[in-house]
């Protein structure tokens, strides 16, 4: 498969996973800002809501890699700007979620 029409098909993937894990966001997040901090921590003991939450970092941040260097690709000329940029995202793409992740887990110990 030519690896145009494989980013293009694994973004669109990563949109439609992101899709019912945002709808449920939406729904458990207005509860989630009215928890105490003991609510709050109970809410991530349960590991579906962990679960969901870093599937959720993962995905969107995948989301936003390949999106951005679809960018990237389109609009830097200059093939050094365009690599350190590409290289920023997937640093950040990788440290966001894994930082995330990582408080999920910690709050729910």
């Amino acid at each position: 498969m030519n690896n145009v029409v494989s980013k293009w098909l694994m973004q669109r993937i990563a949109a439609v996973l992101l899709l019912p894990l945002l709808i449920w966001f939406l729904f458990n997040y207005d509860d989630l800002m009215t928890f105490s901090y003991l609510d709050a921590i109970n809410f991530f003991d349960n590991k579906v809501n962990t679960a969901f939450l870093s599937l959720i970092f993962i995905l969107a941040f995948f989301h936003m890699r390949i999106g951005m260097g679809e960018i990237f690709e389109d609009y830097i000329h200059n093939a050094a700007i365009k690599k350190a940029a590409s290289a920023f995202i997937l640093l950040i793409s990788i440290i966001i979620p894994l930082v995330a992740i990582t408080a999920m887990i910690i709050l729910s110990l």
